[in-house]
């Protein structure tokens, strides 16, 4: 791409692309998501135990952060936020987690007494997938993380600061009554988000990733409420097996990304 058209590119922008943008936006985000379920009254192990309870909790809060998203979008005219400019490699260890995590989603699936769902329950639960799907990843492998891909920064430290702020992001789950386990989440929400940037990185789109973050959200859900007897022990199993490729992923993309910039322009080496 010559030099002119992005320039033109960049002029178009309402407001810049920088890191503390990436935080505001993340910080609105919590707020009315966050402001939302806390508002309901209902229980944090009650919000989707009934399909009015879901609706309350999950789509509603998760329908106005996507509007809220949407509406940051359009406003400020940011690129490489749906696609990379280019295809960043993917080493054997990025695809092995990427098909990995397919497999447990497969596992979950057939470890699912579908017999026991209830209808309304799994069309909420559904929607809650769909849209958890969409509004992370645009926040954080879509916003955040072009916010991250700025002043010359490597593709290594934006993914590792994508990671961490992910983590970070799951919080407030502490004041909503999660308990102190939540600690440990923060560190698998983490690792996890390593492993969903893989996701888009793999053909350099943020679907795939929405599509792989909102059936994971839908099948933890219905795993732990109507899962068989073996899929709780699978699951452990899964998880260690996950957690050890997301950090091996981490490692990966360091090694992999640490001259490499993503600019509108292309995939640069420093």
């Amino acid at each position: 791409m010559a030099v002119h058209e992005v320039a033109s590119r960049s002029s178009r922008y309402r407001v810049k692309p920088a890191p503390l943008v990436g935080v505001a936006m993340i910080v609105a985000y919590v707020v009315v998501v966050f402001g939302l379920q806390l508002s309901s009254g209902i229980p944090y192990v009650d919000w989707v135990s009934t399909p009015a309870h879901g609706l309350r909790t999950a789509v509603l809060p998760l329908a106005l952060g996507s509007v809220l998203l949407i509406g940051f979008l359009a406003m400020a005219r940011w690129d490489m936020i749906w696609s990379d400019p280019g295809r960043l490699p993917m080493t054997t260890v990025m695809k092995v987690a990427v098909y990995f995590f397919v497999a447990c989603l497969l596992v979950r699936a057939v470890g699912i007494d579908w017999g026991a769902v209830d209808a309304d329950l799994l069309l909420v639960v559904l929607a809650s997938g769909a849209l958890v799907g969409f509004a992370e990843e645009t926040l954080f492998r879509g916003i955040f993380l072009r916010s991250m891909r700025t002043q010359g920064r490597t593709e290594a430290a934006a993914a590792l600061w994508t990671a961490i702020a992910f983590g970070l992001f799951h919080l407030p789950n502490l004041v909503v009554g999660a308990g102190p386990t939540q600690i440990v989440q923060i560190f698998l929400a983490a690792i996890s988000g390593a492993t969903l940037y893989t996701f888009r990185r793999y053909r350099g789109l943020i679907l795939t990733a929405m599509i792989a973050h909102g059936l994971w959200d839908a099948s933890l859900f219905l795993g732990d409420s109507d899962g068989r007897d073996w899929l709780g022990p699978a699951n452990l199993l899964l998880l260690a097996g996950g957690l050890v490729l997301g950090i091996l992923v981490l490692v990966s993309i360091w090694r992999t990304d640490k001259t490499t910039v993503v600019t509108p322009a292309g995939i640069e080496q420093k």
